[in-house]
């Protein structure tokens, strides 16, 4: 069945008349007729009736209309929208993200993003870990993650956005609690409820390394799935917890974060796989000048 014959019989359909219909079409009459006549033979009933004096549609030629002008909507709007693909101004793109202590960076890359391409879904996958992300990444799961270095970036491209300082989550009441910072030699005797050890968390790899520069290892009260749950089991009196500093807006009543000073900052990276040709993005990609810039 071609376009042609579909649009011969709207026009024939609207005009109710071949003489118009053919005028409208820039056509002649007999060569419009063999074209509703090879189309009724390809549906294998008759959609027209004609009299020497009017045409009309009959029940199968009315249901037949409304199919044949989405038909040919369809058609007309299929390369408007391939190009608009291409260009990345419809589409979708799939965020990963570490968790809330990079909510600041999230929200600003996705308010730019929805600005400047609003026609584009943005979908944000449920906070992970950086080797998670990494993973989730290579298994084509997300097109971009919003992680913390150092990662295996083997395939991938990395862009550092931002620097994260590390800070101590305290019970109110804990004796450093009042110093505008402490260091980790400080920190010696203290019982650490840190992320999980499985999940490829950079602020565990990050902590311990450098409590191991100082001569010790850091002793583990217990793991928490989140930074909100270090904070909560802080303020239990569990332990203490290493976390950057982006996590005071979380406010957990009883815990007061005082800075680590002589912790390494944590960078904070948009990674994506090199040979993603998803055009949308290439869009996120060109904002993140502009993002960098904010969050410096």
């Amino acid at each position: 069945m071609e376009l042609r014959h579909l649009r011969a019989f709207v026009a024939v359909a609207e005009e109710l008349n071949f003489r118009r219909a053919a005028e409208r079409l820039h056509m002649s009459q007999p060569p419009l007729s063999q074209q509703i006549k090879r189309l009724e033979g390809e549906v294998g009933v008759a959609l027209l009736r004609r009299t020497t004096r009017n045409v009309a549609l009959t029940a199968a030629g009315e249901a037949f209309l409304v199919e044949a002008r989405r038909t040919l909507e369809a058609a007309q709007a299929a390369p408007r929208v391939a190009r608009q693909a291409a260009a990345g101004e419809i589409g979708s793109i799939r965020l990963g993200f570490s968790g809330p202590t990079s909510y600041q960076v999230l929200l600003l890359i996705v308010r730019k993003f929805r600005e400047r391409h609003p026609g584009v879904r943005f979908d944000i996958v449920s906070p992970l870990y950086g080797g998670e992300l990494v993973d989730r990444l290579h298994r084509h799961e997300i097109d971009a993650g919003l992680l913390r270095l150092p990662v295996v970036s083997t395939g991938l491209r990395v862009r550092e956005l931002q620097r994260h300082e590390l800070g101590v989550a305290l019970p109110a009441e804990h004796p450093l609690a009042d110093g505008r910072e402490v260091g980790l030699a400080d920190l010696r005797d203290e019982r650490f409820i840190s992320y999980p050890s499985h999940r490829g968390s950079v602020v565990n790899q990050v902590v311990r390394a450098a409590c191991l520069r100082h001569g010790y290892s850091p002793c583990s009260a217990q793991q928490a799935p989140d930074t909100h749950t270090i904070l909560s089991l802080v303020g239990a009196g569990a332990g203490v917890g290493v976390v950057p500093l982006t996590a005071e807006h979380l406010e957990v009543p009883g815990v007061v974060l005082v800075p680590v000073q002589d912790a390494p900052p944590i960078p904070l990276a948009l990674a994506w796989r090199e040979d993603d040709p998803n055009p949308a993005l290439r869009c996120l990609l060109g904002l993140l000048d502009e993002v960098e810039a904010e969050c410096r």
